[in-house]
């Protein structure tokens, strides 16, 4: 009753596999959060200027001062810029750093430190439920 073309399984095959390696790369990206906030230092950075981009118009780039445990000085840019300004000259963030290399340091939000992993696995669920959901239900309808 329920005759499928296998010439056009493909498109499964490759969902199922792409989902796989997604899925894999959003553990893979997650264990290295994990491991980088097992490390990771906590401290108060405040925006001492903002950095004018020109780009369709300016956009500000907020660039953050932060003290380390030892009472070093680092300088971190932020890597996105808007218009208007999103920061302003004075405010302050907490922002996460490895102590080993202070200069990997990023804010420490949900999203800024788990993005990675969240998107890449935001796609691969999808399609592993289709690619999959594809092939039990051809174990089911035959």
């Amino acid at each position: 009753m329920f005759d499928i073309n296998r010439k056009n399984m493909w498109q499964y095959y490759l969902m199922v596999g792409l989902g796989l390696v997604l899925l894999f790369f959003a553990f893979l990206t997650f264990r290295n959060v994990l491991l980088f906030l097992k490390k990771a230092e906590k401290t108060t950075a405040t925006v001492i200027r903002l950095r004018i981009i020109e780009s369709d118009g300016e956009v500000y780039s907020p660039i953050f001062r932060f003290r380390t445990w030892d009472e070093n000085e680092y300088e971190y840019e932020l890597a996105e810029a808007s218009n208007p300004a999103s920061w302003s000259v004075g405010e302050t963030e907490t922002i996460i750093y490895d102590p080993a290399d202070p200069t990997k340091a990023q804010l420490y939000t949900y999203f800024r430190v788990f993005a990675w992993p969240l998107i890449l696995l935001s796609i691969a669920l999808p399609l592993l439920v289709v690619g999959l959901g594809f092939f039990i239900a051809e174990l089911y309808l035959k």
